[in-house]
């Protein structure tokens, strides 16, 4: 195999896979990248056995030399493209006896590799399973204002996931890790005759939000009992590239997520309407001073009027107040500071509304001009 091809455009097919290699696998391999070269185009594969991605870009005329394939350590790749110059030449050859050979200008580099043939993939030739069309912005949209609420690390292992749900024509992603509960939705078509629920796991989530794009071309999610696949077309940032396509694929979580549905609090009969910003700006200001493990924050509602308090084992206090639209009866609540800064931090409205019963039950926090995110926070226990 040998490719002579510019330091841009392959650094710019890497950097689609490389965030599916981990640093140190129990199987060598899987911290090589696959690469296949024919006379039309590149192909560059990596993957955990969790999380595969294959990108995709043709090849100028005269790149490809010699035919072939192989394994290449991934991080030692990219690592020695980012350092060559920017119009950099790099000549990639691997010899006869299996070595991998890089040149540009002065710069001779030698990496051992692994038979391309031993390298483990995910089965992506299935087709069966439910078809889903989305726009590449609303996919990007419904994990990113979902994404925060996953469990980190739980032994409750569907929770350390996104619940994608399709439902009458509606996407869904929900997450949840116990405390908090987020939710968004958006109109789709799909091939589904009954609701459709997959877990994706974090690290996917997390490579889908960075391939995805904010553009309107719409993707189709293949939805298996094991696997969800995607095909995502990229524009190339290289002139000189055609536009890279990388097929994604991930297994699922095996696993029941949890009735989302019954932790939504219904027939909340306190409602509270508060200036976003102000509010957030508030809340960052008086959480300073709350205690650094517990993060707790009072809010105590009157009539249109908040007052928000912290204070921690040090003595020290902080309080303010904020005018706002509530008329109901007097209610004093504490929350993790951080729980409702994450939700702020995914509403673009103006306002904020909130939906309470008691002090101790969860709160309802939704912006009013975007009904389609609801999200759900559990006081803390005083």
């Amino acid at each position: 195999m040998r490719l002579k091809i510019a330091k841009e455009s392959l650094l710019n097919v890497l950097s689609h896979v490389v965030g599916a290699v981990e640093r140190r696998h129990t199987l060598n391999i899987l911290s090589n990248v696959k690469i296949q070269t024919t006379q039309q185009a590149l192909t560059i594969t990596g993957s955990d056995l969790e999380v595969e991605l294959v990108a995709s870009t043709t090849l100028a005329d005269g790149a490809c030399i010699e035919a072939g394939e192989t394994t290449v350590p991934a991080r030692k790749l990219v690592e020695i493209c980012k350092s060559l110059p920017s119009a950099a030449l790099i000549d990639l050859q691997i010899t006869e006896d299996q070595r991998c050979i890089l040149k540009s200008g002065n710069s001779r580099f030698v990496l051992g590799t692994l038979p391309a043939e031993d390298y483990p993939l995910l089965s992506t030739e299935n087709s069966l399973g439910t078809q889903v069309q989305v726009t590449q912005r609303e996919l990007k949209r419904l994990f990113e204002k979902t994404a925060f609420a996953m469990a980190v690390q739980d032994v409750r292992f569907y929770l350390t996931g996104t619940l994608l749900e399709i439902d009458q024509n509606q996407l869904r992603t929900v997450t949840t890790d116990g405390h908090r509960l987020a939710l968004c939705e958006v109109l789709a078509s799909s091939t589904a005759t009954s609701s459709i629920q997959a877990i994706v796991p974090r690290k996917a989530v997390g490579e889908l939000q960075r391939l995805l794009s904010i553009e309107d071309e719409q993707l189709t999610l293949l939805i298996g009992r094991e696997l969800l696949n995607v095909t995502i077309n990229t524009p190339s940032r290289d002139k000189e590239q055609g536009d890279i396509t990388v097929r994604f694929t991930t297994k699922l979580i095996d696993g029941k997520f949890p009735d989302y549905r019954r932790v939504i609090p219904r027939g909340g009969d306190k409602h509270v309407l508060i200036a976003h910003d102000v509010f957030k700006q508030s809340l960052q200001r008086v959480a300073i001073l709350s205690n650094e493990k517990l993060r707790g924050v009072f809010l105590n509602f009157s009539q249109d009027t908040l007052q928000l308090r912290a204070n921690n084992p040090e003595q020290d206090e902080a309080s303010e107040d904020l005018v706002i639209q509530y008329q109901d009866a007097p209610l004093e609540m504490s929350f993790n500071a951080q729980y409702i800064l994450d939700v702020l931090s995914v509403l673009d409205g103006d306002d904020v509304r909130m939906s309470m019963t008691e002090a101790n039950q969860s709160v309802l926090v939704q912006d009013p001009a975007h009904p389609d995110q609801t999200y759900v926070v559990m006081p803390m226990r005083v």
